[in-house]
């Protein structure tokens, strides 16, 4: 009895660092307001910070409580989309915040192949995605 309440305890305290150490992150970094001036939505970085916390929540628990969603494929791939697109502009937010691209661009003075660097970057992305979904996701 004793020993699960201590991986009980273990557990809680696990999630509750993840989850500090993860909005703590996107705070420091300022992603939500660099993501929403990327989108023209300023107006709305408390609507964005209120689902954050309710999605991540939300799915925490269905995870821990092993429930299952059934929907459509047509439903699926539209999830998927706008799940993806959040990530993309997630992504693309941390990159400017942390100056990454401009600081290796300057670094080994790659200006005139930069837009080459994008396009790979994007290719990456989307052939990994699809690699990961066809093959390795069955």
């Amino acid at each position: 009895m004793l020993l699960k309440i201590l991986a009980i305890f273990v557990g809680f305290s696990e999630g509750a660092i993840v989850g500090t150490a993860l909005i703590a992150f996107l705070t420091i970094l300022d992603i939500v307001p660099r993501l929403a001036q990327l989108t023209d939505t300023e107006g709305y970085i408390k609507v964005y910070e209120f689902t954050i916390a309710i999605t991540v929540t939300t799915l925490s628990l269905a995870n821990f409580l092993d429930m299952n969603i059934h929907l459509g494929k047509i439903m699926v791939i539209l999830v998927g989309f706008l799940m993806g697109t959040f990530i993309g502009l997630l992504a693309s937010a941390l990159t400017e915040v942390t100056n990454v691209i401009p600081v290796v661009v300057s670094r080994f003075m790659l200006y005139e192949y930069s837009r080459y660097i994008f396009i790979s970057l994007v290719g990456g992305k989307v052939i990994g995605a699809l690699i990961y979904w066809i093959f390795i996701n069955r």
